[in-house]
């Protein structure tokens, strides 16, 4: 309907994906709360470099985000941002 096939590209490749992207990065995530976005993490924090930033836009707890803010900016050297939308990734439409 938007005719935006010809400017969007899906990736099944989380390498290939983080690859695509220009420095510094910007990764946002809009994926259940809890263990799925620790999984999500680790798989980025593999491809990720410093000065890179990921932007979580679940409806996280907000001792969970500041906690995921410093064990992955110690980690990696990577930014992490709670940016929480209404509903999680169910009220996303």
């Amino acid at each position: 309907k938007e005719k935006l096939g010809d400017k969007l590209t899906g990736y099944d490749d989380l390498e290939a994906f983080v690859a695509s992207l220009q420095r510094p990065r910007n990764v946002v995530l809009l994926v259940k709360a809890g263990a799925p976005v620790d999984a999500t993490i680790e798989a980025l924090l593999k491809h990720l470099e410093p000065g890179d930033a990921i932007i979580d836009g679940g409806n996280e707890w907000y001792q969970n985000t500041e906690e995921r803010q410093r064990r992955v900016l110690e980690e990696k050297g990577v930014l992490y941002m709670g940016m929480g939308v209404s509903g999680g990734e169910g009220g996303a439409r």
